[in-house]
């Protein structure tokens, strides 16, 4: 009797350490790749699974997607997006023929791309994902045009993969922030990114 006992004791506190230990990986936090903002006009989404990859380089790729919710059609343009530092220094899109001058991954990156989070299959279901093609695979037979001004209408979207200039003192750790400001909007969106 006492040596069932022990035996069972002995198979609890196995079972138990290895509970343990799940829990205890469970714990840790994964790598934030999905960063969302919103405000009474709109609501932004930003993806940073390819970011992640490309810290070394000299443009950053970044999944991007916009939602109008104000009743006014809003515009996006090339000017409509930035990266800034905790120094407020400004990094714009850049244009195609820069990006493609400076940056050989691009065709790799439309391969790579994620949309993870982002409600895009919503929105081409009922109709309201608008083209956005700022940045084309120009050696594609298919969706090689350049489409760098979107109008959204009311509960419309848009998603795409955006290159930025690189924050020059980027860090592991250290905050930078990705900002929209389309025409129509009265307040830009702010959306404050991390990379660990």
């Amino acid at each position: 009797m006492l040596r069932h006992f022990l035996i069972s004791l002995t198979l609890f506190i196995v079972v138990a350490g290895v509970v343990s230990r799940v829990v205890a990986q469970d714990e840790r936090e994964p790598q934030r790749v999905l960063f969302i903002a919103e405000h009474d006009a709109g609501k932004v989404w930003a993806n940073l699974t390819l970011t992640i990859q490309r810290t070394g380089e000299p443009y950053l790729p970044m999944v991007v997607a916009v939602e109008n919710l104000s009743a006014k059609p809003i515009t996006l343009s090339r000017e409509s997006f930035w990266l800034s530092d905790l120094d407020d220094i400004i990094y714009v899109l850049p244009s195609i023929k820069e990006m493609r001058k400076s940056y050989e991954k691009s065709v790799m990156d439309s391969r790579m791309v994620s949309y993870a989070g982002i409600p895009w299959e919503n929105w081409r279901w009922n109709r309201r994902l608008e083209a956005a093609n700022f940045f084309p695979d120009l050696r594609s037979t298919r969706g090689n045009t350049v489409m760098d001004r979107v109008t959204l209408r009311q509960r419309h979207a848009m998603v795409d993969l955006l290159y930025f200039e690189r924050p020059r003192n980027m860090e592991i750790g250290k905050p930078f922030f990705l900002n929209i400001n389309p025409k129509g909007w009265e307040v830009p969106i702010r959306i404050r990114l991390v990379i660990s």
